[in-house]
C-alpha cells in the first residue's frame, strides 16, 4: 500500500476548506439546500439563492461560479461528514479493528438508508461525471483532498490492524478484501439514495450488506475473532452518529410491493 509523507497530508488537509465553512459560505449552502428541494437539481435558480440569503450576486460569485459548483460544494459537505464520523469509530478504543473497518464502512450507507423523506441526499447525484465539466479546478481539488484523506484513513485503520499482529494475511489478499468492500459499499448506498430503487421494493433491511462485509472481513488469517461482531452492536455504535429522529430504514416509506415478494428456488 502507497505511504503518503505526513508533510504532504497535512498540506492537502489544510485545503479541505469545506469541513469548516465560513459564515457566508454554510448560509448559502443552507439556503441551496432548500431551494433545490424546492425547484430541482436541473432547474434551480442561483438568483433564489441570493434573495433567500440577502447576499450580492457579487458575494456569491466570489464562492461559486456556477450551479454545479454548488452542487459539488453539497457533495462535499456530505463527505466531510463521513470523514469526521469514520474518524471518531476508528478513534473508539472499545471497538476492535474488525469492528472499526467494517463499521467505517457502513456509516455512509446507514446515512442513506436511515435518511427522512425530507432528507437532502445528495451523494447519488453529487458524483455525476457530467457536473465536473463545468465545475471550478477549485472545487475538484478539493474533492481529491477529501478522497486522499478516505484513502489515508483506510490505509491507516489496516497497518494498525497488521502492526498489531491481529491480521497475518499477506497485502494482496487484504488489498482484495478492501476492493470487494468498497463494491459493497457502494452498491448499498446507490440503492439507498436512488428513490426508485428503494420504492421498487429494496428497502427491507441493511443487514444483508453488513453480512457480505463480515464474510469477506472475517474470512482473512485474523489472530482471533472478534465475538462482539454483529449487526446489534454495529446499530448501537452508528445510530448516536448518524443523526437521525428515529432509526427508520424503511426509507420514505412507499407503498410498492413489486420486489418485495419472496424468490422461491
Amino acid at each position: 500500500m502507497p505511504i503518503y509523507m505526513h508533510d504532504e497530508i497535512d498540506d492537502f488537509f489544510m485545503n479541505n476548506y469545506l469541513l469548516n465553512p465560513s459564515s457566508v459560505v454554510e448560509t448559502i449552502l443552507n439556503e441551496a439546500k432548500i431551494v433545490i428541494k424546492e425547484q430541482g437539481f436541473c432547474s434551480f435558480k442561483i438568483s433564489t439563492i441570493i434573495e433567500r440569503c440577502r447576499c450580492s450576486t457579487k458575494t456569491l460569485y466570489n464562492v461559486f461560479s456556477s450551479k454545479e459548483d454548488i452542487v459539488v460544494a453539497l457533495f462535499i459537505q456530505h463527505v466531510n461528514d463521513i470523514i469526521v464520523k469514520i474518524n471518531m469509530i476508528s478513534d473508539d478504543e472499545s471497538l476492535s479493528h474488525q469492528e472499526k473497518i467494517i463499521y467505517s464502512m457502513m456509516y455512509d450507507p446507514m446515512k442513506c438508508w436511515a435518511a427522512e423523506e425530507e432528507d437532502f441526499c445528495i451523494n447519488f447525484l453529487g458524483v455525476n461525471p457530467y457536473i465536473y465539466n463545468f465545475v471550478s479546478p477549485e472545487f475538484v481539488g478539493n474533492l481529491q483532498v477529501i478522497f486522499l484523506e478516505i484513502k489515508e484513513h483506510t490505509q491507516n485503520m489496516w497497518k494498525k490492524a497488521v502492526e498489531d499482529a491481529c491480521l497475518h494475511s499477506n497485502p494482496e489478499d487484504i488489498l482484495k478484501c478492501i476492493a470487494q468492500l468498497r463494491g459493497i459499499q457502494k452498491g448499498a448506498v446507490a440503492i439507498g439514495q436512488n428513490k426508485f430503487l428503494r420504492q421498487f421494493g429494496y428497502d427491507n433491511n441493511i443487514e444483508p450488506t453488513f453480512d457480505s462485509m463480515c464474510g469477506l472481513v472475517t474470512a482473512l488469517d485474523w489472530q482471533t475473532p472478534c465475538t462482539a461482531l454483529c449487526y446489534s452492536n454495529m446499530i448501537k455504535v452508528l445510530t448516536p452518529l448518524l443523526e437521525v429522529k428515529c432509526m427508520n430504514l424503511e426509507h420514505y416509506g412507499l407503498p410498492m410491493e413489486s420486489l418485495k415478494d419472496k424468490i422461491e428456488l
